[in-house]
């Protein structure tokens, strides 16, 4: 990058040149680290690879939601 602005070659191979690489959007990386009751606000720590939407509250049986979600 001849200006540090990311506007430089695209290059050749992964993580090279414009956008390469990287833990952009859609990576699999972040999320919720909570997930949480939307009707009695219940909340527990979430289990990774599980979705919080395949969980239930164990109060009144709503599918949970990540922290973000609400």
């Amino acid at each position: 990058m001849p200006f540090g602005d990311g506007t430089g070659p695209t290059g050749q191979g992964p993580g090279t040149g414009r956008r390469g690489g990287g833990f952009g959007q859609g990576s699999g990386r972040g999320g919720s680290s909570v997930c949480t009751c939307s009707k009695c606000g219940y909340s527990t720590p979430h289990t990774r690879s599980i979705p919080c939407s395949q969980m239930t509250c164990p109060k009144c049986g709503v599918p949970l939601r990540g922290k973000f979600c609400l």
